[in-house]
């Protein structure tokens, strides 16, 4: 097992340098990934409207400074699929969230300003 001053005073400190960039780089990867993959999804959320015995489903967002509100229908499947294509942007938005503050957190490391 290497020792803390072994590892500060050595040449691993730029192995160690080394590995920390290629997370840098891999982590930039996989945010390009995830923007552009954000893009191709449905952004807002699901409102359900209750009128007499039914139920109509729509997809609510923002388009600037105006809100849209588009009918889904009432189709289980499309419903679902919806819902599903909201959720998995919402799980993307969170993961890239989550990359920018491990870059955030590289950068302290390393000296960076990105």
């Amino acid at each position: 097992m290497v020792g803390y001053n072994e590892v500060i005073g050595g040449g691993d400190l730029s192995l160690l340098k080394d590995m920390i960039l290629e997370e840098n780089q891999r982590n930039l990867l996989m945010q390009q990934e995830y923007e552009t993959k954000i893009k191709k999804l449905p952004k807002g959320k699901m409102i359900v409207k209750k009128i007499g015995n039914h139920e109509y489903h729509y997809l609510k967002y923002r388009d600037g400074k105006k809100i849209v509100t588009d009918y889904i229908g009432r189709d289980k499947k499309k419903i679902e699929e919806v819902m599903n294509l909201v959720n998995k942007r919402k799980h993307f938005e969170q993961m890239l969230l989550e990359l920018k503050e491990e870059i955030k957190l590289i950068n302290r490391v390393t000296g960076g300003n990105k």
